[in-house]
């Protein structure tokens, strides 16, 4: 039920997510392992923001994944480093071009979880 979400600043070259997301979904359900049918992911593109002194060239990428809880540490620093190489290849246009920061947080739901 991994909840996927993706920001970035709205100068990011790359417009196409959807490849990118599902090869993050793929991803999840091999090493965490979760199924398909539970991945959940959205892009929100942030048009107000301000990184650093606010020159135009800075962009930013930020990768949020919520989990149910219950998988280690070491697993959790596995999938992120994984997810960081898929970044830099998904945004390599981006990271020539612009000043861009990549981060990804991997963290668990809280206690209490409900879905219908």
């Amino acid at each position: 039920m991994p909840q996927i979400i993706l920001e970035c600043s709205d100068n990011i070259l790359e417009k196409d997510f959807k490849p990118l997301l599902s090869q993050i979904h793929q991803l999840l359900v091999e090493k965490l392992p979760t199924e398909l049918k539970s991945c959940k992911s959205r892009v929100l593109r942030h048009t107000n923001y301000l990184l650093g002194d606010g020159s135009s060239n800075q962009a930013f990428v930020h990768l949020s994944i919520n989990i149910l809880s219950g998988r280690s540490m070491e697993l959790k620093q596995l999938v992120g480093a994984t997810l960081m190489e898929v970044l830099m290849e998904a945004f390599h246009q981006s990271r020539e071009t612009l000043e861009l920061q990549l981060s990804i947080a991997i963290q668990d739901l809280p206690g209490i979880y409900l879905k219908g």
